[in-house]
């Protein structure tokens, strides 16, 4: 990894660009508040289609979580939110909870039951976190924005504390991210590998927005929020489809096309409590077998 090594007067005073992940590196603890939000519209395809005519899919996955990274232990409470909007019909709406604990190399899971799993991995919990570094996501973030240009936005108040803003422009690694989305989705809607979808890349370009907003303390410059906007329309085709006789991928002789799309992603972040002392234990009832 080439690191920056330019003072960053603008923002930063005398603060080089390699300060923020030495900072993060020296973490042994930290708390995030995680939202996503995705949201699908499918306009219809039909004789009769309109502008009024779409089905809107909405999922919003809120997490609240706690990592202990120089003991290896983790807790994190998780709400998935779907909702439905068809022409016609009354909305469909479907949450589910989980509520996750990692201890070592052990997992303690509640499923929406109120039911406890316990999972011990045979590996040592060292192999299992694959070490504190890639469970530290204030680092990935750091070293995220240390590959990155940026533009001064100012300052803001983040939880009370005085925080740099700064936006993140748009490189080649997000480009490849926005096609990577654009194909997952695609591949869930056709229920890929069943069908092979094809998205346009021409189109992702054209249509594509991407924001990236991240704050770092003015006092640790530790990366306290960080928040990402996508938002892109496709046309996805299917180009082929499994053959059942055979059991391998067939290729049409000509792609079938399907209704446009319009995919917005919201991304937001909020990172706090750094090098707290955290006690992280699973309840009583977990804890019976």
């Amino acid at each position: 990894m080439i690191l920056l090594t330019v003072l960053c007067t603008s923002a930063f005073g005398q603060t080089t660009a390699t300060d923020w992940i030495k900072g993060a590196e020296n973490l042994t603890s930290y708390s995030i508040k995680s939202s996503v939000t995705q949201t699908l519209k499918l306009f219809d395809t039909g004789a009769n289609a309109t502008s009024e005519k779409v089905t809107t899919v909405m999922e919003t996955t809120e997490t609240v979580a706690v990592l202990n990274l120089s003991s290896l232990e983790s807790h994190a409470s998780r709400s998935t939110r779907n909702q439905m909007e068809m022409p016609g019909q009354p909305a469909k709406t479907n949450t589910t909870c989980v509520d996750f604990y990692q201890i070592g190399n052990s997992t303690y899971m509640k499923n929406e039951s109120g039911n406890w799993t316990h999972l011990v991995d045979p590996r040592s919990k060292q192999d299992v976190w694959g070490g504190m570094d890639e469970n530290n996501q204030v680092k990935a973030v750091a070293e995220t924005l240390n590959l990155s240009t940026t533009e001064d936005l100012g300052s803001e108040a983040i939880n009370g504390e005085d925080a740099y803003k700064l936006k993140m422009v748009t490189g080649i690694g997000d480009y490849i991210n926005l096609y990577n989305t654009s194909f997952a989705i695609a591949a869930k809607l056709t229920q890929y590998p069943m069908y092979l979808p094809s998205v346009n890349r021409t189109e992702l370009n054209e249509t594509g927005k991407m924001e990236k907003t991240i704050w770092i303390s003015k006092k640790s410059y530790l990366p306290m929020k960080y928040q990402s906007l996508m938002s892109f329309s496709m046309t996805p085709e299917i180009k082929g489809a499994i053959d059942p006789n055979t059991g391998q991928m067939k290729m049409f002789n000509q792609s079938i096309r399907l209704g446009k799309i319009s995919v917005a992603i919201d991304t937001s972040d909020l990172y706090y409590d750094f090098n707290k002392k955290v006690d992280i234990t699973p309840p009583k009832e977990a804890l019976m077998d």
